[in-house]
């Protein structure tokens, strides 16, 4: 590695585990025609060939640190917010070891970052491709502008992808706030930062897709729960509800649209949690998980005990699916 630059716009900073993709990862980033930014990678004490990956390059905007032991296997937003202490820029976008950035990426959205100076967090449109690269879900076009409660009726209406590594966060507001959300698993901390950091709105590029997320078996919702991780999952799940159905109860709006969007998300974020969050989760659970964590599931006030009852069906199915290669 050269030496560090004094002065930098944008941190990208990438804490590594698995090798696989991280490659063509690194490779998207230090492709982008925009070119004031570090890169910082953070080795989580991976047993992988991390080392050899990063060693291969030889480009000053790259700094390398090790971690001593593993963080994120225990506290996987601990990790994030570890890594993003070595970053100076004056806004951050952390990276992941397995999703690629389209070349103009940071050009287009610095356009948008230098439109919204007052603005705290920043998106483009997003596709979602599988483990070989074909394109499973795309982001429905958005306004450039959202408001708070904007952006969670468009979350709520499936219009946006969840995630993290897309989004451009003011640094400093960003550390103000302690850094990212901690749920356990890190299970809503991605949605649960921006909303915390929208108050003054969130800006979409919504006419081009510059991001691709890469959703694979390696992601921690499609790995199958034990009773350990469908607990972690739940609690930060109802940590996530609580906030937010606090943030729609105190909303007051005279405002004839803005009263739709609220009237639509109260009523549909339960639904949405109950149906898309826990059911998906529920589904992916041994039935030993889904017994053990039956007090868990009921503590979030949209889930009943006829809801959890019901989802035990679900382990059965997809142990089926997965014997026969289609799950």
């Amino acid at each position: 590695m050269e030496t560090v630059l004094e002065t930098v716009k944008y941190s990208f900073v990438l804490p590594a585990y698995k090798a696989k993709y991280l490659k063509e990862a690194i490779d998207s980033i230090l492709a982008q025609t925009y070119t004031d930014f570090e890169l910082i990678i953070v080795n989580d004490a991976s047993p992988e060939n991390v080392d050899g990956i990063v060693m291969s390059y030889n480009d000053r905007r790259i700094q390398y640190y090790r971690n001593g032991q593993n963080i994120g296997g225990k506290d996987l937003v601990a990790q994030w917010n570890n890594s993003i202490s070595h970053a100076k820029g004056e806004y951050l976008i952390l990276a992941s070891d397995d999703d690629i950035y389209m070349p103009t990426y940071l050009e287009k959205m610095d356009t948008l970052v230098q439109k919204y100076p007052d603005v705290n967090v920043f998106r483009p449109r997003v596709k979602r491709i599988n483990h070989k690269g074909k394109i499973i879900y795309i982001d429905g076009y958005q306004e450039e502008y959202l408001t708070k409660l904007e952006y969670l009726y468009a979350w709520t209406r499936h219009w946006l992808a969840s995630g993290i590594p897309f989004f451009i966060f003011k640094r400093e507001v960003l550390m103000k706030i302690g850094g990212f959300a901690s749920y356990p698993m890190a299970w809503f901390s991605d949605d649960a930062t921006v909303l915390r950091l929208a108050d003054k709105g969130i800006v979409v590029l919504g006419t081009e897709t510059l991001f691709s997320f890469r959703y694979s078996n390696e992601n921690i919702s499609t790995v199958q729960n034990t009773r350990r991780t469908l607990s972690a999952k739940l609690k930060a799940t109802k940590m996530y509800y609580d906030e937010h159905i606090e943030f729609l109860k105190d909303y007051q709006t005279a405002d004839t649209e803005e009263e739709h969007l609220l009237h639509y998300v109260k009523k549909n974020f339960p639904k949405l949690i109950r149906n898309n969050k826990v059911k998906s989760q529920m589904k992916i659970s041994t039935l030993g998980a889904i017994l053990g964590c039956w007090k868990d599931a009921v503590s979030i006030d949209c889930i009943s005990n006829t809801f959890v009852l019901k989802c035990c069906k679900y382990p059965f199915k997809y142990a089926f699916l997965k014997l026969f290669g289609r799950a």
